[in-house]
């Protein structure tokens, strides 16, 4: 996959059209993937396939300071690049960009730039000017323009829309395993593993550390079930490339050893001895077991840790997510 990010000048190699999915794809939710299959089936008769999102920077429209994402940039491409369309755009959404007239944005950048044959949108998309431009806007233009528009209605799970807002408030409420099938894949943290307090390894219970990012969103403090993934590193072909490992993760302060306030993310992954600092991890929540708790001493942590491994165990078996 081509990956466009950090420029206003885009240039794609190549003279086909395009079928471009527009939005702001935060989640890549399961209502987003229908966007996205409509691009790749436009992908099969001969167009290049596009998804157009959007790298928030300081504007007077987004509270970009404060904005919390589903997935970091690096995270959403991966996910992107594994349905297989050709090319993601992240173009830069700033004052600039902000102030675009509807009409100025559909013949300067999707149709200069990106060359669309095919525009695929939700039906509530919005976009220009004070967001004075829709699905009517976009028909409009299109004889004009030469392109097509393809209308997605919105996704219903269990009597609920599927957005990125219903996911983001789960996660923020620890309920991570609601989020699965609105996904359609378990929430997910990637990142380089670093060197912690090395605790862990006295207890024989070690931990791969990853530090939290920036402007990511991550759910409250306490231990979850997961299953982890090494995609990048010295262990990432280790016996099987695709293998995904069971594991209980701890997000918070742990209050019991930590004593300097920082957010901490902890996974121990089962049945694992190799070292793999340095190694890029995909860490999946599946279930939120308990909260974060203070114990009274190393022992006592040590027991609650074995009871939550056991834990983790049975609900990744039952989830069958892991086999």
């Amino acid at each position: 996959m081509i990956y466009i990010k950090n420029t206003k000048k885009i240039q794609l190699n190549s003279t086909e059209r395009t079928a471009v999915a527009l939005g702001k794809f935060d989640g890549i939710h399961q209502g987003h993937m229908l966007l996205i299959e409509q691009v790749l089936k436009l992908q099969k008769h001969g167009y290049m396939g596009v998804v157009f999102t959007f790298d928030m920077r300081e504007n007077h429209v987004f509270d970009v300071s404060n904005m919390k994402t589903i997935y970091t940039s690096e995270e959403k491409a991966q996910v992107v690049s594994d349905t297989g369309v050709d090319v993601l755009v992240e173009y830069p959404f700033d004052d600039a960009f902000a102030a675009t007239e509807p009409e100025a944005f559909i013949r300067d950048i999707l149709v200069g730039m990106m060359r669309a044959g095919y525009v695929v949108v939700g039906s509530d998309y919005r976009f220009g000017r004070d967001r004075k431009g829709d699905v009517e806007t976009l028909k409009s233009h299109a004889e004009e323009y030469g392109y097509k528009v393809i209308v997605i209605d919105k996704l219903e799970q269990d009597d609920e829309v599927v957005s990125s807002t219903v996911i983001r408030r789960n996660i923020s409420e620890g309920n991570v395993r609601a989020v699965i099938p609105m996904l359609g894949r378990p929430y997910s943290m990637t990142g380089e593993v670093v060197s912690g307090k090395q605790l862990g390894r006295t207890i024989g219970i070690p931990t791969a550390n990853m530090l939290p990012q920036d402007h990511k969103l991550y759910p409250p403090a306490g231990v979850y079930a997961s299953r982890i993934k090494i995609v990048k590193g010295e262990h990432a072909g280790h016996e099987d490339p695709f293998r995904m490992y069971m594991g209980i993760t701890n997000i918070g302060d742990n209050p019991t050893v930590n004593d300097n306030g920082n957010i901490t993310i902890e996974t121990n992954i089962f049945d694992f001895d190799r070292d793999i600092y340095g190694n890029i991890i995909k860490v999946e929540l599946i279930q939120k077991i308990r909260g974060e708790k203070k114990f009274a001493g190393i022992e006592e942590l040590k027991k609650q840790m074995s009871n939550d491994i056991d834990a983790a165990k049975k609900i990744i078996v039952d989830s069958k997510l892991v086999k």
